[in-house]
C-alpha cells in the first residue's frame, strides 16, 4: 500500500505543473526583467566536461554489462511502427490496464521571422476519471521567451475523441486532425490563452511512427510539416511560415520518474529529418534513439549501438548542472550524421516548485549527413528539451 501511495505521489507531481485543480485560467508572463534574473542564475562555464566525460564512460560500461544480461529495464530498445490516425486520438485511462497515466499532444514550429511556438494539451487520469485539463502556449522571439501562459480547465469543458485526433475545450475545437485528399496529414491547432493566440495549420512533410520508451507509449505523428498561420502576442497579429513538429505520448505513468529523466530533439536538413532523444536511466547511463525521415518518403530507425551521444559545455543554470551543447555522431554503411547543437538560449520551466525540472532550448544545429551517396550540410534552428525527474 506505501508503495501504491508513493507511486500517485509522484503522478500527481508529474502531471501537475501547478497547483490548483479548480482554476479554470491563469496566465503567468515572465517580463525581460525576470529574464535577467533567469541569467543572473547562469554562471561562467564549468571545468567539468573532460571530467563528465570520463566518469561517464565508466558509468555506461557498468550498465552495458547489465544491459547485455537483461532485456527489460536496462536493455531498452527503440521499435518504431507506422502509425494509424487513431493512434493521435484519447486514449483514455479506462481503456487501458493502467490504474492512472497522463496523456498529452505537443505542438511546436519554428518560424522564418524569428518568431517560434510550443502548444499542447496535457491530461492526467486517475482511476477511471479524467482528473486535469491543463493546455499551454508558449511564444518566442529570437528564441527568447516573450508569451509564457498556461489554462486549467473544468471537466465539463473539455471533449477529446477516441478515434480521431480532435480537441475541444469550452466547445472551441483545439486540435483537429485529418488526412486530405491527397493522403497527407494535416493539422489545424487553436490555442487562445488569456489574450494570447496561435492559429496554426501544419501539413506533413514526412511519414509517421510510434514505439514504446521507458517514458511510456510516443507517437511521432508529424515529424516534420510545413507551418502557416498568425499569432497575436503583446497586442500584435503577426502571419508566420515555417516548419513544425507534432507528437502524442500517452500511458505515461508516475514509473516513468524513476528515470533520471531525457534528452530530446530534432534536426532538419532539405530532405531530412532526424529525430532524437536520450532517455536517461541515471544521470550518467543514458539509452539514445534516433530514427530518420525523409521528406515525402519513409523511416529508418538506427540502432543504439551506432549511436554516439554526448553532452558538453556544462554550466551550473539555474543552479543546477545543465548541458549547453549536445553532439550525435553516427556511422553505419549506408548512413552517417556528425552533428552539433549549441544553445541560443534556455526558457526554464520549474514543476511544482523545481520537483522536478524541465529546459526548453532553441539551439543551432551544425554539421552535415550522408544516406547512400546522398550529402547534406545542417545548418538549423531547432527547439530541443531537457526532462529532469530527480536531482542526482
Amino acid at each position: 500500500m506505501r508503495r501504491v501511495t508513493i507511486i500517485l505521489t509522484i503522478f500527481l507531481l508529474l502531471s501537475m505543473p501547478l497547483v490548483g485543480i479548480c482554476v479554470e485560467s491563469f496566465s503567468v508572463k515572465r517580463s525581460f526583467l525576470e529574464k535577467e534574473l533567469d541569467d543572473s542564475t547562469l554562471l561562467p562555464k564549468l571545468n567539468l566536461d573532460d571530467v563528465v566525460c570520463n566518469f561517464q564512460k565508466k558509468i555506461r560500461s557498468f550498465y552495458m554489462n547489465k544491459a547485455d544480461d537483461d532485456d527489460g529495464y536496462w536493455g531498452f530498445s527503440f521499435s518504431p511502427e507506422d502509425i494509424e490516425l487513431k493512434d493521435d486520438a484519447f486514449h483514455r485511462v479506462d481503456a487501458s490496464n493502467l490504474s492512472h497515466f497522463t496523456e498529452w499532444w505537443y505542438f511546436d514550429a519554428v518560424f522564418d521571422n524569428g518568431y517560434s511556438v510550443q502548444a499542447g494539451v496535457r491530461i492526467m487520469s486517475l482511476l477511471d476519471q479524467d482528473v486535469v485539463i491543463f493546455s499551454r502556449l508558449d511564444i518566442y522571439k529570437d528564441n527568447r521567451l516573450v508569451s509564457h501562459n498556461h489554462c486549467m480547465h473544468f471537466l465539463e469543458n473539455f471533449y477529446a475523441s477516441t478515434s480521431v485526433p480532435w480537441v475541444l475545450i469550452n466547445q472551441k475545437e483545439v486540435i483537429r486532425g485529418y488526412i486530405d485528399r491527397n493522403g497527407t496529414w494535416t493539422y489545424d491547432i487553436s490555442f487562445d490563452v488569456d489574450g494570447t493566440y496561435a492559429d496554426l495549420h501544419f501539413v506533413g512533410c514526412t511519414k509517421g511512427y510510434k514505439g514504446v520508451t521507458p517514458g511510456g507509449k510516443w507517437a511521432v505523428i508529424l515529424p516534420r510539416a510545413d507551418v502557416t498561420g498568425k499569432l497575436f502576442v503583446e497586442g500584435e497579429e503577426i502571419n508566420v511560415r515555417g516548419v513544425g513538429y507534432h507528437d502524442h505520448n500517452w500511458e505515461v505513468t508516475a514509473e516513468a520518474a524513476l528515470n533520471f529523466g531525457w534528452y530530446w530533439g530534432k534536426i532538419n536538413t532539405n530532405t531530412y529529418t532526424i529525430v532524437w532523444a536520450d532517455i536517461l536511466t541515471t544521470w550518467y547511463w543514458g539509452q539514445p534513439l534516433v530514427v530518420i525521415s525523409e521528406n515525402d518518403g519513409g523511416y529508418q530507425n538506427i540502432e543504439q549501438d551506432d549511436i554516439q551521444f554526448t553532452v558538453g559545455d556544462l554550466r551550473l543554470t539555474n543552479w543546477m548542472i545543465v548541458p549547453h551543447s549536445f553532439s550525435i555522431v553516427i556511422h553505419t554503411e549506408n548512413f552517417s550524421l556528425d552533428v552539433e547543437m549549441q544553445t541560443l538560449d534556455i526558457h526554464y520551466d520549474p514543476i511544482m516548485g523545481s520537483i522536478m525540472n524541465y529546459w526548453r532550448y532553441h539551439m543551432k544545429c551544425t554539421g552535415f549527413i550522408t544516406v547512400g551517396s546522398q550529402t547534406e550540410l545542417i545548418d538549423d534552428v531547432v527547439i530541443a528539451e531537457f526532462l529532469r525527474f530527480r536531482p542526482y
